[in-house]
């Protein structure tokens, strides 16, 4: 379908003339400059008119790609959830139609809901799969599609690519068959889910975590105007804590995001509304969560001053609390391989195992579907640097909202010692050594900015350097060739899936480089045992990116 057939359209699509009519040449022809696809966390694309962009056309057709992909099931069941990111709720409609019309039952949240629970929905459902309309924390003119398999995690690499073909090989998009919403419902084949389930993914929260250690410990929380309020109060009240206060502007649901310029709990920009409201009450922990509630992001007051935790360093409390209170089995915990190593040396001092996979919490979801009936080993933790955390595997996804009260209940525990969770952070460098974490992340837009990214990865790949800030080079890792080099040029296979990421080991850390795949960005990851991390770590980026 070329460009004239697309504005022939626009009057169906969601879009309005004004809003295309408002673009820049540039920003339409990116519009139709491909399509839209499958990478690391399912589709996600900037709304708008064409097949590089999300839409009603674009979004019925990944249901029907769905519909076909799920032919041959007997009596095949989806769910639906939604955040609260412009046309969420429309795009949830619209693929229900397209569904229901191919004979596929939907069960359909009736309001928005957090990505956990739709992971928990698909699994108490015994659904075929899942479908949570997001973006995560991308800004406001983004949505996302994120598809999930019966075990509720999102689909690995092979489902995904079968799923991609049955995407790809729908031509004519502007007549694919479908029935309103309303029509779906009326039907019996389109359900919403019960408020009785609804009830079972807090009531499974709330039988692990029984209780929040009582103290005089003051908390701020925010939503960043998404999907973990008003769940995440209701938690605490029902756990019989009443010591926080909510961001009020930003515990109101709106797409726009108009009290932050990221709705994204790794910046430190995002707790500015929280930090004054902590200052004025005197608060002990700022709390926030990503719009799908997924991501949570921790600041601390200590010394009189919030510090804000970084993915490693949240994931090395909750790691280290996790083993001090696990009994019997051989505790096991997953992680990224961008994720700092200080994780295996904790786990493995504690007596438990630690499996690495490829970035994707899919692979961590894998990893906990295999070890299911296993009785001499036991899921305690899964984590990535990017501030996803899962606890207990009723969800096979990130999920912030387990994460709430647990690091309350952590920090209320500390508070009563006269101590702090950067305190407890510090006695684990005391002990483990000192290994600390940067990211960057660079942003290229359009076509060209995709090229840029691929030649960076050509270049890197290709004439990998020998030494790097007067670092030494002693193993290279290319996920892609799924090849690991040894300096004396030894070398031997890399048993994981193959992925777009190098990674480059010193003596006393690595960085890692990795393409986005779903956003047009590179991010560059520093791990190094240091005492100048930051000066360390913006010398190698200005090496790499000529800054």
């Amino acid at each position: 379908m070329d460009r004239a057939q697309w504005e022939e359209h626009i009057g169906n699509s969601f879009i309005t003339e004004e809003a295309y009519e408002a673009l820049t040449e540039e920003e339409k022809a990116d519009a139709f400059s491909g399509t839209l696809s499958f990478g690391t966390a399912g589709i996600r694309g900037k709304i708008g008119l064409g097949p590089n962009r999300l839409n009603r056309y674009t979004v019925e057709k990944v249901a029907l790609g769905i519909a076909h992909n799920l032919e041959g099931a007997t009596d095949p069941l989806v769910v639906i959830g939604y955040d609260t990111r412009h046309f969420s709720p429309e795009f949830a409609e619209t693929m229900t139609g397209v569904l229901v019309q191919n004979d596929v039952n939907v069960r359909l949240s009736e309001k928005y809901i957090s990505t956990p629970e739709l992971s928990f929905h698909v699994r108490e459902h015994g659904a075929d799969l899942g479908i949570m309309i997001t973006a995560s924390h991308n800004p406001p003119e983004y949505n996302g599609i994120k598809v999930y398999g019966p075990d509720g995690a999102q689909l690995i690499d092979a489902p995904a690519a079968s799923l991609s073909e049955k995407i790809n090989a729908i031509e004519d998009i502007f007549n694919i068959g479908t029935v309103s919403f309303e029509e779906a419902l009326e039907s019996g084949k389109a359900q919403y889910i019960s408020v009785e389930m609804e009830d079972q993914y807090r009531a499974r929260i709330t039988s692990f975590i029984p209780e929040i250690p009582s103290s005089d410990m003051k908390v701020v929380f925010s939503s960043l105007h998404g999907t973990s309020v008003p769940i995440v109060p209701d938690l605490l009240d029902s756990l019989d804590y009443e010591n926080y206060q909510l961001v009020k502007d930003q515990c109101r649901p709106d797409g726009d995001f108009p009290t932050v310029k990221s709705p994204n709990p790794e910046s430190e920009d995002a707790f500015e509304a929280a930090r004054r409201l902590g200052t004025d009450t005197g608060a002990d922990l700022l709390i926030a969560t990503d719009p799908d509630a997924d991501r949570i992001g921790i600041e601390v007051l200590h010394d009189g001053h919030y510090v804000h935790l970084n993915g490693n360093q949240l994931g090395i409390l909750l790691l280290k609390h996790r083993l001090e209170h696990h009994k019997g089995s051989t505790p096991v915990v997953i992680k990224s391989i961008v994720t700092s190593d200080l994780g295996r040396k904790i786990t493995e001092d504690k007596g438990g195992e630690m499996i690495e996979v490829l970035t994707g919490f899919k692979y961590i979801g894998e990893q906990i579907e295999a070890m299911e009936g296993e009785s001499d080993r036991t899921f305690v933790l899964g984590y990535e640097e990017s501030y996803g955390y899962l606890l207990e595997p009723f969800v096979r996804d990130k999920d912030a909202i387990q994460i709430v009260p647990y690091i309350i209940g952590m920090a209320s525990e500390l508070k009563n010692s006269g101590r702090t969770l950067v305190d407890e952070l510090e006695a684990v460098y005391e002990t483990y050594g000192r290994r600390m974490e940067v990211l960057f992340s660079h942003t290229f837009e359009g076509t060209s900015g995709k090229e840029k990214i691929n030649e960076i990865m050509r270049q890197f790949r290709t004439n990998t350097p020998n030494e790097l800030d007067r670092r030494e080079v002693v193993m290279t890792e290319d996920f892609k060739t799924q090849k690991r080099t040894y300096r004396d040029g030894t070398s031997e296979d890399i048993e994981l899936p193959k992925a777009d990421v190098i990674k480059i080991h010193f003596d006393d850390g690595w960085i890692a480089l990795r393409p986005s795949g779903t956003e047009p960005k590179i991010k560059l990851y520093v791990s190094l045992d240091s005492d100048h991390i930051e000066q360390e770590a913006k010398l190698i980026n200005d090496m790499i990116f000529g800054v």
